[in-house]
């Protein structure tokens, strides 16, 4: 039986010390992964503008990061849309969101986008800014 352990204590042994040598450190995360600017125009006589900013000492929520992300993709042309107004706000976001470039407008000219004017806002953690 011991002929038996001393392979096996040998082999663990070998494994053990293996990679320790071998593995780089790991790269720093860019500080801000997300940097979304947005200017809303339309509810009020001024501009409404904010920064969401997230990335390595205060990180993004992944429901979050997945609400901003629907939003930021371009908009699938057979998506059906009530034609209803909405108003005349419009969200203007643009910057990094996970290190991907964003540029979208967000407008209330229809029901899709009234849904993604409230959507964006609600990942955004705001109430959205409405004209009086």
């Amino acid at each position: 039986m011991r002929r038996r352990a001393v392979p096996i204590v040998l082999a663990v042994a070998a494994l053990a010390g293996c990679g320790g040598d071998d593995a780089r450190p790991a790269a720093p995360a860019p500080a801000d992964r997300t940097r979304l600017s947005v200017e809303v125009t339309g509810a009020g006589p001024e501009p409404v503008r904010f920064e969401l900013r997230c990335g390595a000492t205060q990180p993004c929520r992944p429901a979050q990061v997945d609400r901003l992300a629907a939003i930021a993709e371009p908009p699938d042309p057979g998506r059906a849309c009530t034609l209803q107004y909405g108003g005349p706000e419009r969200a203007h976001v643009t910057g990094t969101l996970q290190g991907r470039p964003v540029d979208v407008t967000v407008a209330r000219s229809d029901g899709c986008g009234i849904a993604d004017y409230e959507a964006l806002f609600a990942a955004l953690g705001r109430e959205p800014p409405l004209a009086g």
